[in-house]
């Protein structure tokens, strides 16, 4: 394997709020314009509860991510920490299952901003108005994420505007009594509630994936876990306000699998409702797809360094880009599209994707609190191992609860997939990647374009 790594190119520009914009455009997009009508369908008005709730479930599930991230923050953060505590085989497991998760999600991204795309030009299919936004932000990204960063803060500002209106005219209108009805509320029983909780759960926990930033964020120990905890938690009061309003203006039967717009037409003006239309539903989904094209490929960049993956898939650009992997999200993230998937079963397998791999995060907090106490004695957010340990396991209880609730609404052939992914990364790891050993780099800083030397590494044991 070659001795220089590919993410020592990247460039350590994103400071607190270029990290924040990321998060923001991530959490607020796909999840609150696209899954708000079909959590509707499943719970009815206990969208507004499940939105409550949500944010408190998202930080129990992401705290490790936050704990590890100030630790030890590095490039492809996740990943990296399951290789490095867990094994290169659970590190592959994870690699794998991100690649589907996300590769899909970056098509619920784009048909979500193109279905509302359609609703105000009718002329435009929906699919096609997906591909030509994926391939407009695939673009962006290739120029770096800074570029990235920007157009997020610019779009954001519209996207409130369009979410503000939304909210102004629409909370008089809300009929509190409906929305607060028991029967309402538990729609369908409460073991479908707790499936709209781990759909909801994509919907609010988008600031995570800043931790794959670490290799470009400045003051990444500090600034990561408090971007991630400060932006759930203000998206989620947001979202809570647009659930009401979502599901107490118009019967259920009416809202449910359906946009935002439908509500939007009942209690706005023509000409607002076009603004809501551009500044939210098309500024929310794009902010997401752009932010998750802006951080995708770090685990595979990583991957690729430590030979898991073929070097030269990870070849970054003069920008600092990992070019060839942002190509092979955009083919992934086309592939959807192309075969005209439905949004209502992308949302709920990439959701059900994502929580799986959040399991394996919280393992590997675990394990870094019971084997290198001294590097969590690292973190900002000053916390004692066996704290450490009760909220590894906090995490893994919750998302299993949420996953496997999530996993029963999916098809026998969407579940058995899953599954062969598993399988087939477990045999790759223990064939092709037989002979390949993970370093021990946990806390080297590659930002400097340095090679590190053996004093530097952490006491993490490649496997």
């Amino acid at each position: 394997m070659s001795t220089e790594r590919q993410e020592s190119k990247l460039i350590r520009n994103l400071g607190f709020w270029d990290l924040m914009a990321i998060a923001v455009g991530q959490i607020v997009g796909a999840g609150i314009m696209s899954s708000t009508g079909v959590a509707i369908g499943m719970s009815g008005t206990g969208v507004v509860l499940a939105y409550l709730l949500s944010p408190f479930l998202t930080i129990i599930s992401i705290f490790p991510v936050a704990i590890l991230s100030s630790a030890a923050p590095t490039t492809g953060g996740p990943y990296r920490y399951c290789s490095r505590l867990l094994g290169k085989k659970t590190g592959t497991v994870y690699l794998l299952l991100h690649t589907t998760a996300f590769g899909i999600a970056v098509s619920q991204y784009s048909l979500s901003f193109g279905e509302y795309f359609h609703s105000i030009v009718p002329a435009v299919n929906s699919h096609l108005a997906a591909m030509i936004v994926l391939t407009l932000f695939y673009g962006m990204n290739l120029v770096g994420t800074k570029s990235a960063a920007l157009l997020n803060k610019i779009m954001s500002f519209a996207l409130f505007g369009g979410l503000g209106l939304f909210i102004v005219f629409g909370l008089p209108k809300v009929d509190i009594g409906y929305v607060m009805n028991v029967q309402n509320l538990f729609l369908n029983g409460p073991g479908m509630f707790v499936s709209t909780l781990a759909l909801l759960s994509s919907a609010t926990a988008g600031a995570q994936f800043i931790a794959e930033l670490g290799g470009e964020a400045k003051d990444p120990g500090r600034n990561i876990p408090r971007v991630m905890v400060a932006s759930t938690f203000g998206v989620g009061i947001l979202y809570v306000l647009i659930a009401l309003v979502a599901a107490g203006v118009l019967p259920m039967e009416q809202v449910a699998n359906q946009p935002l717009t439908l509500v939007a037409e009942q209690t706005m003006p023509r000409v607002v409702m076009y603004l809501f239309v551009i500044g939210a539903a098309l500024g929310a989904t794009a902010t997401t797809l752009n932010a998750t094209l802006s951080w995708i490929t770090k685990p595979l960049l990583v991957a690729c360094d430590d030979g898991i993956l073929p070097h030269s898939l990870g070849t970054v650009s003069k920008y600092g880009v990992p070019y060839k992997l942002l190509t092979l999200f955009y083919l992934v993230g086309m592939i959807p599209l192309v075969l005209r998937f439905d949004i209502s079963f992308i949302t709920k397998f990439t959701t059900a994707n994502s929580l799986l791999t959040k399991i394996l995060v919280c393992a590997a907090l675990f394990a870094l609190a019971a084997r290198y106490s001294e590097i969590l004695r690292r973190s900002s957010m000053k916390i004692s191992a066996g704290a450490a340990k009760l909220l590894a396991l906090l995490g893994i209880v919750v998302l299993c609860v949420l996953s496997y609730s999530l996993f029963l609404s999916l098809s026998m052939y969407a579940v058995i997939f899953v599954a062969a992914l598993v399988v087939i990364s477990v045999i790759y790891v223990s064939t092709a990647a037989r002979k390949v050993t993970v370093e021990n780099d946990l806390i080297v800083d590659y930002s400097a374009a340095q090679a590190p030397d053996a004093g530097s590494k952490s006491p993490t044991q490649g496997r």
